[in-house]
């Protein structure tokens, strides 16, 4: 009888959500939602407004879709099932939208229990088993725990006990292994109600006992208020009304403070068969009757049912039998409706002891007969032997449950060692190739820095030595050339007075003045700043021409001029080095020398017809680095033709500027 009262009750556990983990702010604000959608509906819509903006703004939207959920549970409670249906469609949608599978699942929930409410049982219950099998797909325990719960609730609606304990024995060895929240306490509570309805007082209250603990340490008040008024009823069973008075007050306080008007209603039933255990009847009646006032909604076809059997009792026990008979009559629609055969069995007891108690025996005895075989279905289906053995099974699942959970985290733990070995080989090699990259990077800079280095040596010992050049130059020509020239003049004027003259000591003075001008003119060509570079080239090839008999040209841009004496300087030394390497090595017979313009760019040209150069990197000449570095020098860069066959051919380009 108990068991069959706390149905509505069952299912407001059924409608606790869980909670996704938010941030802190919105996380608070969430468990504010929650809680004052049990209540307080201007402060759920105010709170919930608060937590949609913030949420917007972090872009928090599976907190939007949960906030929408509590919406829905809210209308739920308040039996307003068109607007619960709107909002678990809206939070579906949002769900969808964000790819929450959670917080999706838990709406598809809300509205396949909806359809189960209004008729749709068969659509229902596929659509609940689909679910199921979904969130043990993906592993989302708290969905599982909410499915195996809500299953239970229908298969006791279609009065299969057994198959409702199995499903709460299950929910609770998931929900334990799985460090669920509050879910322990929600089964423990259903569990601790079925032992209730066979008689096992003491077993229930262990097990009611134990959720209230699980609900306080939660700090949920509403779960809390169930489980004080499911102990109020061990209690009013175990003939003890007076501990049950003390938690009724607190119990039926809290529902009207939280405008639950079904828990009140339900609460007034069960007060009521304390009082009437106590004696104190007209005040169980008047709870019976304000109970009856609020289940007038055809909503509560069921509760209603507890509330007039409850009535028909009393006036049966204080032997008002009219009273009792015309409460009966309404019944007897109502449990056709209902069809649950705990009703069924308690209408057929009360018509028997009324017509037992009328001296109509022969009808009383018929009641009696189809209330001991209602009875024994019930008893047969579910005694209290039954739920040992399945208690006795869940241990069993339990502890294969547990064994697999440590196999599965040992191969899960294997396979981190593994993935770290894997890492750490990984980092290893990582490091190896980053030290010799950053080696081999050392290494390039350190040989980039020595070439720069050399290059910028070569550059100056280039500099030193054409300084050097035109101090020598200056020096034989200033110095030694002047003393020359004047010992020649000395050397004439006494030749002049000599009664016989020689001119063979000065053509000797003369030879060696000459040779000193030339080996200061090639030292340092003082003829670039007199006379520019095109000219400077002419004299040169007319000496080549003329020392060697060689066939010289030349053709030089009018523009060459405008470059510094320096640029200039660079290019007669490479010229020089050219012609030198063709009269010493190439038995060349001509040669052919041009210096272009265009384009702000110049090219120097320089071929021969002699035997030709082959070049080896190794064996690179003091010569041919020299005409390298001075091309350097200017910005320019050479190349070497060393695969013709014949002929030695040089290309330099430089700019400008």
């Amino acid at each position: 009888m108990n068991k069959s009262r706390l149905l509505t009750v069952l299912f407001l556990l059924f409608v606790l959500p869980t909670m996704a983990k938010y941030n802190n702010t919105i996380d608070a604000l969430i468990r504010e939602v929650k809680e004052a959608s049990y209540y307080d509906s201007a402060g759920l819509f105010k709170i919930g407004e608060e937590t949609i903006l913030k949420a917007t703004a972090s872009s928090n939207h599976s907190a939007i879709a949960e906030v929408h959920l509590y919406y829905g549970n809210y209308f739920f409670y308040t039996r307003n099932l068109k607007k619960a249906k709107s909002y678990f469609e809206l939070s579906l949608a949002e769900s969808k939208k964000w790819n929450n599978s959670h917080i999706e699942i838990l709406s598809e929930i809300r509205l396949s229990f909806l359809e189960y409410t209004n008729g749709n049982k068969e659509q229902a219950e596929k659509e609940l088993n689909a679910l199921l099998v979904k969130s043990n797909q993906l592993k989302d325990y708290e969905n599982v725990a909410e499915l195996l719960n809500l299953k239970g609730i229908l298969r006791e609606e279609n009065n299969d006990m057994q198959g409702a304990t199995k499903l709460y024995l299950e929910g609770l060895t998931i929900s334990e292994i799985h460090n669920l929240k509050y879910y322990p306490a929600v089964f423990s509570n259903n569990l601790g109600l079925v032992k209730l309805s066979l008689g096992q007082i003491k077993e229930a209250l262990v097990d009611l006992e134990k959720g209230l603990e699980i609900a306080e340490s939660e700090n949920n008040k509403h779960l809390a208020s169930h489980f004080q008024m499911n102990i109020c009823l061990a209690y009013v069973s175990d003939n003890k009304p007076e501990k049950a008075f003390e938690l009724f007050e607190k119990v039926i306080q809290y529902s009207r403070q939280n405008n639950h008007t079904l828990e009140l209603a339900t609460n007034y039933i069960n007060l009521s068969s304390a009082l009437s255990n106590s004696g104190k009847i007209e005040i169980a009646l008047s709870y019976l009757d304000s109970a009856i006032v609020v289940l007038q909604s055809p909503d509560f076809k069921k509760e209603l049912t507890k509330a007039y059997l409850s009535k028909a009792k009393i006036f049966i026990d204080i032997r008002k039998y009219e009273l009792a008979k015309d409460i009966l009559s309404q019944v007897n629609d109502l449990i056709e409706q209902t069809g649950n055969l705990e009703d069924i069995s308690n209408y057929y007891f009360l018509r028997y002891k009324l017509k037992f108690a009328t001296k109509n025996y022969k009808e009383a005895l018929d009641d009696y007969l189809s209330y001991s075989k209602i009875k024994d279905s019930i008893g047969n289906q579910m005694n209290s032997k039954v739920v040992e053995e399945l208690q006795q099974n869940q241990k069993i699942q339990k502890k294969q449950m547990e064994l697999d959970e440590e196999k599965l985290n040992s191969i899960l733990l294997e396979k981190q060692n593994q993935e770290e070995r894997y890492l750490k080989w990984i980092s290893i090699g990582t490091g190896l190739i980053v030290i010799i990259l950053l080696i081999s990077f050392l290494s390039w800079r350190y040989s980039k820095k020595i070439k720069e280095k050399q290059q910028q040596f070569s550059q100056q010992l280039i500099q030193n030595i054409e300084e050097e050049r035109l101090r020598i130059s200056r020096d034989l020509h200033d110095d030694i050339g002047q003393s020359l020239s004047v010992i020649k003049a000395k050397i004439i004027k006494e030749q002049q007075s000599s009664k016989e003259p020689s001119n063979q000591l000065e053509n000797e003075l003369g030879r060696v003045i000459e040779q000193t001008r030339e080996i200061s003119r090639n030292l340092y060509p003082t003829n670039l700043e007199k006379i520019g570079l095109g000219r400077s080239v002419a004299a040169l090839m007319e000496s080549v021409q003329v020392a060697t008999k060689m066939e010289c040209s030349f053709e030089i841009s009018n523009t060459i001029e405008e470059l510094p004496i320096a640029i200039q300087t660079h290019l007669f030394r490479i010229i020089q080095e050219c012609t030198n390497n063709t009269i010493k090595h190439s038995g060349a017979t001509g040669l052919k020398l041009s210096i272009v313009e265009k384009g702000g760019e110049f090219v120097l040209l320089y071929q021969d017809n002699g035997t030709g150069l082959k070049i080896k990197k190794q064996q690179i000449g003091i010569g041919l680095l020299s005409m390298q570095e001075r091309a350097k020098i200017i910005n320019g860069s050479i190349d070497i033709d060393d695969k013709a066959e014949k002929g030695f051919k040089l290309m330099l380009k430089f700019k400008s500027s």
